[in-house]
C-alpha cells in the first residue's frame, strides 16, 4: 500500500512534521522509530531532523496523556480515524512540550498537514487545537482522570505518565507506589546514548577529550562515557570510523565485570553482538563463538567486529539455541535472552505500546527454555550468565531461581564485584533500574557449573 505521506516522486517531503507523522505511522505497524527517522529524515536539515525526532518521541512518551486530553475535546472519540488522532497527538504534543515553538504556528502547520493527508478533517483538527491553545493561555490543564478523587491510583499514573495500565499495575504489585512512580518518571526522561570505549585502541580519557561535547565517566563501568548533551549521530563523532567506541548502555557494559577470565566464550543469542564483541575486546586471546537465529544480524555483527578492529576472528553460526545439541566445552556461556524490553523504555518509548501483559508469560517460558539449553554448553567449573534488558520478576529472578531449582549442578557465583553491590538483589543476581542506577533496566544471573 502506497504511503500517503510520500510525494508523487516517491521521496518524503522535507517537512519535519510530515516526517514525524510518517515515523509514527510506521511505528504503529511495528517499525523501530529510529530506523524510519534515519530512512525518511535524509532530506531534512540537521535542525529539522532533530525537531522531527523530538516530536516523534514526545508523542510516544506521552501517548496516554495526549489521548485522554483529546478525548475530552472530541465529540465522538471512538470514531476518530487513527490518522487524524495521530495528527492531533502531533499538534497537541507541540503545544504541551515545545515552548520554543510559536503555538499559533503549530496550529496552522498541523492544520495544513491534515488538509494534505486527511482531507475533510482539517476543520476538526484546527478547532480542537485552537481550543487547547485557548485553555493553555488560561493556565495548566490536566486529563480528566486526574481530577477525580475516586480514580484508581494505577489509572491516574497510567494516564499522567503514559504507560499501559496493566504495566503500571504490575509495577505497583512488585515495587509499591514510590518505586513505581520513580520508574515511570525515569522512563520518560530523554537520555543520551552511552559510549563504551574500545580501550584496546584508545584510553577513555583521550577519547573523552576528542569528543565534541562534554562527557563523564560512567559509575559502574570502567569503559563507559556518558555524554552530557544530545549531540547528533555517533557515526559523526571523532573516533567512530577508527573503531574507538561503540554505543552500549552502562548496565550492559558491566557484563565485562562478571565473566572472569574466559578462554572459550559462547554468545548464545548474539543479536547484533554488543556484549559478545565487548567481551572479545576485553579478552582478545579468547575464542568467541556467536550464535543467532538471524543471518542478517550475524552479518551486521561481523561488520561491527571489523569496524572495532578486534584481534582474531569471531566465529559466527546461524543456530536456534532451543534445538542446538551443545557439548560442555565453553568456560563462559553468555545468554542475553529475548525479552519484553521494558528496561529500555527511556530509549524506546514505542515498546510501551507494543507489548501486552500476555507477552510476559510467553517470553518467560521462552527464556527458561533457552537457559536450559544453553547451560549444556558450559564446561565443568565454567560460568553461565543469563541477562535480559527488562525489569519484570517473571523474566528475571523467577527464571533464574527456577533454573537453579531444576539444575542442582549449578550455583550462584560468589565473586560479584563489590562495585556492583548496590545492584545485588540475591546471591549471583543483579538488577539495574533507571531511577536507582541511572542506567537502563537490566537483570543478570551469574551462575557456575560445579566441578572442574
Amino acid at each position: 500500500m502506497r504511503d500517503a505521506s510520500r510525494s508523487r516522486g516517491g521521496s518524503l517531503s522535507a517537512n519535519p512534521r510530515r516526517v514525524a507523522l510518517a515515523v509514527l505511522r510506521a511505528t504503529k505497524e511495528g517499525a523501530v522509530p529510529e530506523d524510519i527517522l534515519n530512512r525518511d529524515g535524509v532530506m531534512l536539515s540537521q535542525k529539522d531532523r532533530a525537531l522531527a525526532s523530538a516530536m516523534v518521541y514526545a508523542c510516544l512518551r506521552h501517548q496516554s496523556r495526549l489521548d485522554s486530553l483529546l478525548d475530552g475535546k472530541l465529540a465522538q472519540p471512538g470514531s476518530t480515524p487513527s490518522l487524524v488522532r495521530m495528527i492531533l497527538r502531533l499538534g497537541l504534543s507541540q503545544l504541551l512540550f515545545f515552548d520554543r515553538l510559536a503555538h499559533h504556528a503549530v496550529v496552522n502547520e498541523t492544520t495544513e498537514l491534515s488538509k494534505k493527508l486527511a482531507p475533510g478533517r482539517e476543520g476538526l483538527v484546527n478547532a480542537v487545537l485552537r481550543s487547547f491553545l485557548a485553555d493553555k493561555e488560561k493556565g495548566p490543564y490536566w486529563p480528566v482522570e486526574l481530577d477525580g478523587a475516586g480514580t484508581p491510583v494505577a489509572r491516574r499514573l497510567s494516564v499522567f505518565y503514559s504507560y499501559p495500565q496493566w504495566m503500571v499495575e504490575k509495577f505497583l504489585d512488585e515495587w509499591g507506589f514510590r518505586d513505581t512512580r520513580s520508574f515511570l518518571v525515569a522512563g520518560n526522561r530523554q537520555t543520551p546514548p552511552t559510549i563504551r570505549v574500545n580501550t584496546g585502541l584508545v584510553e577513555r580519557g583521550l577519547l573523552a577529550a576528542r569528543l565534541p561535547f562534554p562527557s563523564l565517566p560512567t559509575k559502574y563501568s570502567p569503559w563507559g562515557l556518558l555524554p552530557q548533551d544530545f549531540a547528533g549521530h555517533p557515526d559523526t563523532w571523532p573516533g567512530y570510523h577508527e573503531g574507538h567506541f561503540s554505543i552500549q548502555d552502562e548496565a550492559s557494559q558491566v557484563a565485562g565485570l562478571l565473566c572472569g577470565k574466559p578462554r572459550r566464550i559462547l554468545d548464545a543469542c548474539a543479536g547484533l553482538g554488543g556484549k559478545g564483541l565487548a567481551l572479545k575486546a576485553l579478552h582478545p586471546a579468547a575464542e568467541v563463538v556467536a550464535l543467532d537465529i538471524s543471518p542478517g544480524k550475524l552479518s551486521l555483527l561481523r561488520e561491527e567486529a571489523r569496524r572495532l578492529r578486534l584481534p582474531g576472528d569471531i566465529q559466527t553460526r546461524q543456530a536456534d539455541v532451543l534445538t542446538e545439541k551443545f557439548r560442555p566445552s565453553f568456560d563462559l556461556v553468555f545468554l542475553d535472552a529475548p525479552c519484553s524490553g521494558l528496561g529500555v523504555i527511556r530509549r524506546r518509548p514505542d515498546i510501551k505500546w507494543k507489548k501486552s501483559e500476555g507477552d510476559i508469560a510467553s517470553l518467560a517460558a521462552l527464556q527458561a527454555g533457552l537457559l536450559s539449553s544453553a547451560s549444556k554448553a558450559v564446561s565443568p567449573g565454567g560460568r553461565l550468565i543469563y541477562s535480559v534488558c527488562t525489569v519484570t520478576d517473571e523474566e528475571g529472578p523467577s527464571v533464574a531461581r527456577r533454573f537453579l531449582s531444576d539444575n542442582p549442578g549449578f550455583s550462584p557465583a560468589g565473586d560479584v564485584p563489590d562495585a556492583l553491590s548496590d545492584a545485588a538483589i540475591a546471591p549471583g543476581m543483579l538488577r539495574f533500574l533507571p531511577h536507582r542506577h541511572g542506567t537502563d533496566g537490566f537483570f543478570y544471573a551469574v551462575l557456575e557449573r560445579k566441578g572442574g
